[in-house]
């Protein structure tokens, strides 16, 4: 968790009977351009947008994505998943770096068709392909959770069997093909590494998933996740590299964290929960 500390300090001046002097006025910066950027459809495939900053005098920006997955973006450059025909307005905002302020453009762009609903046989894995989705909850083996200091090295911890919490085991992770919708459902509580892994009220909400094939370290497979959500355990990165996946175990590894975690298929789960 990040914690941002502002200091404002105010003066309060008294002048008695002074004319004001414009030539002292306080010299602002220019109010700062709009940014500039691109939105391209891909021609390979007209659902994807590739939306891209062309603006290099900023230091944060967000996409904000109304109809897309994801919904929003910080990456200076995004590919974002259209699934419904229509128009839809693209925003950029980006605060600038001389501190003129926080400044934005929009543009509009076009999708001509329906994505295919096609459920290729990795996200008939992932999903199940039908409306009740498919969940996934931690192995109870040793190595459901690995954490080391670089992407293929876990040498810092592997966790035992049994070794996680009951908070944990209980937490399911599904995955619905229809609208790529994820949801952590973990039933009400979650483990919170930031305040000693208590087990903590938690509601993660609703959200969506993308499933982007060999776009991974290796060549992977990649689940990517909005970033206020997580799979696995809460201080894990939301975009995870698919190490194994088959019909009953998915293997994920944190692209940044250097974390992987084993996630299982438990009987039943698909269709009631």
């Amino acid at each position: 968790m990040k914690n941002i500390y502002l200091t404002l300090t105010f003066i309060l001046g008294c002048f008695v009977a002074c004319a004001p002097d414009r030539d002292n006025d306080f010299n602002l910066s220019p109010a700062p351009s709009a940014p500039q950027f691109t939105a391209k459809v891909l021609e390979a495939d007209s659902n994807r947008v590739v939306v891209t900053s062309l603006s290099d005098d900023n230091f944060q920006l967000l996409w904000d994505l109304p109809g897309g997955n994801p919904k929003t973006s910080n990456q200076k450059m995004d590919t974002i998943l259209y699934t419904d025909i229509g128009e839809y307005t693209i925003t950029l905002f980006v605060s600038k770096t001389d501190g003129s302020g926080t400044v934005s453009a929009s543009q509009k762009i076009t999708i001509l068709r329906d994505a295919p609903l096609v459920c290729s046989p990795k996200l008939a894995l992932l999903t199940g392909c039908s409306s009740a989705g498919k969940c996934w909850t931690f192995s109870t083996a040793a190595g459901a959770v690995k954490v080391g200091p670089t992407y293929g090295d876990f040498s810092w911890y592997t966790s035992p069997v049994n070794g996680l919490q009951d908070a944990q085991y209980d937490d399911h992770y599904c995955f619905t093909f229809l609208h790529f919708v994820f949801q952590n459902k973990n039933s009400g509580q979650s483990v919170n590494p930031w305040n000693g892994y208590a087990a903590e009220d938690y509601n993660p909400g609703v959200s969506e998933f993308q499933f982007l094939e060999g776009t991974g370290m290796e060549g992977r497979d990649q689940i990517i996740i909005p970033d206020d959500q997580f799979m696995g355990t809460w201080d894990t990165d939301n975009v995870m590299d698919v190490i194994s996946l088959t019909e009953t175990e998915l293997v994920i590894r944190a692209t940044y964290a250097h974390k992987m975690v084993c996630l299982l298929l438990k009987d039943g789960l698909n269709t009631h929960l």
